[in-house]
C-alpha cells in the first residue's frame, strides 16, 4: 500500500480532530432553559382554602434548591358562584403556599371552583375543578387496633371492615393511612407513659419505594375493603382517610404517588397558562390507634 497516502490521510485526521477539539471549546453551554410556572392545589370539601402551592421549575443544569423555586409575589384568586377569594402568601415557609385567611369560609360541596394567578412577570395561570358530593363513614375505623392480635382473633369476619356512603359520578375512591407521630406512643395511652413510637417491621418492606414516607396510599374502586394491616406503617396514632376524587385527582396521584420512580407527564395537567393540578375531592377521616406489643 502507498505509504505517502497513509501519512497524507493520518495528517488530514489529525487536523481534522485538532479543529474539531478547538471549536468543541468554544461552545457554550446550553444556559437557554425557560422556568415554567407549577400549579398545585385541591378543593377538599369542608375544608378551608388552602394549600395552593405556586413554584417554579429549575433547570437541570443548576443545584436544585427548593426556595428558589417558590413564588411568594403572585396574585393568586378563586372564584365559585360570583365571589372571588383572594389568597395570601403563608410567610416563613419554603412550601410556596397560599390560602384564604377566612378559615370558616370552606369548599362546598357540588361546587365549580376556577383559579386565577398572575404573577410579577405578568404570566396568568388558569384552572377549574367541581368538587364532588359529601361522603360518610357507615362503618368507622376502630378507635384501637391491637396488632397481630386482631389479626388471629376477630368477632366476625367483616368486624373490621370500613364502609361509606358513595359520590354519584365517582368511579374510585383514594384511601390513606399516615401515622399522626412517628415518636410519641405512651402520651396517648388512656394511663399516659413515657414508652416511644416505633415500625412495624416486615422483612419484606425494607428496600421498597417509599419506605420512609409515614403515609401509604391506594385506590378502591367500591365502598368498602376490609383493613388491611400492611397499610399501617408505624404503632401509634393514625388516621384514616376515604376520599372521593375528581378524574383529575385521581390520574395525578397514580402518575406522581405510586410505583419507584413517580413521574410527571403534561398531559395529565390541567391548567392553562402552565403547569400542574387543580383537583377536587370529598374526604372523610378517622383515628385508629394501633396498640403494640400484643401477644
Amino acid at each position: 500500500m502507498n505509504t505517502s497516502f497513509i501519512n497524507r490521510l493520518s495528517l488530514a485526521a489529525l487536523v481534522a480532530a485538532m479543529l474539531f477539539t478547538a471549536t468543541g471549546c468554544e461552545d457554550t453551554p446550553p444556559d437557554s432553559y425557560i422556568p415554567q410556572y407549577v400549579l398545585e392545589g385541591y378543593m377538599l370539601v369542608d375544608k378551608p382554602m388552602a394549600g395552593i402551592r405556586l413554584t417554579r421549575s429549575q433547570s437541570v443544569t443548576d443545584t436544585f434548591k427548593f426556595e428558589n423555586g417558590v413564588v411568594p409575589n403572585a396574585d393568586v384568586k378563586i372564584i365559585a358562584g360570583g365571589n372571588f377569594y383572594q389568597l395570601q402568601y403563608r410567610g416563613n415557609n419554603r412550601s410556596g403556599e397560599y390560602f384564604y385567611p377566612d378559615t370558616t369560609i370552606t369548599v362546598q360541596p357540588n361546587t365549580t371552583y376556577k383559579i386565577e394567578v398572575r404573577t410579577a412577570d405578568g404570566t396568568m395561570l388558569t384552572a377549574q375543578a367541581t368538587t364532588p358530593s359529601r361522603i360518610a363513614w357507615v362503618n368507622a375505623p376502630k378507635p384501637l387496633l391491637y396488632y397481630p392480635t386482631d389479626t388471629l382473633t376477630l368477632p366476625s369476619p367483616d368486624s373490621l371492615k370500613l364502609r361509606w356512603t358513595a359520590a354519584p359520578g365517582v368511579v374510585e375512591y383514594l384511601i390513606s393511612v399516615r401515622c399522626d407521630d412517628t415518636l410519641e406512643y405512651g402520651k396517648y395511652l388512656e394511663s399516659s407513659t413515657s414508652e416511644r413510637n416505633r415500625r412495624i417491621e416486615r422483612s419484606y418492606e425494607q428496600h421498597v419505594p417509599l419506605y420512609n414516607d409515614v403515609s401509604r396510599w391506594g385506590f378502591i374502586p367500591n365502598t368498602e375493603v376490609a383493613t388491611v394491616w400492611s397499610a399501617f406503617k408505624w404503632f401509634g396514632r393514625n388516621t384514616v382517610a376515604v376520599y372521593a376524587t375528581d378524574n383529575t385527582m385521581s390520574a395525578w396521584f397514580k402518575l406522581t404517588h405510586f410505583g419507584a420512580n413517580p413521574t410527571f407527564d403534561p398531559l395529565y395537567s390541567n391548567v392553562s397558562g402552565g403547569l400542574g393540578v387543580f383537583a377536587a375531592a370529598s374526604v372523610i377521616e378517622a383515628q385508629s390507634f394501633v396498640v403494640k406489643n400484643q401477644p
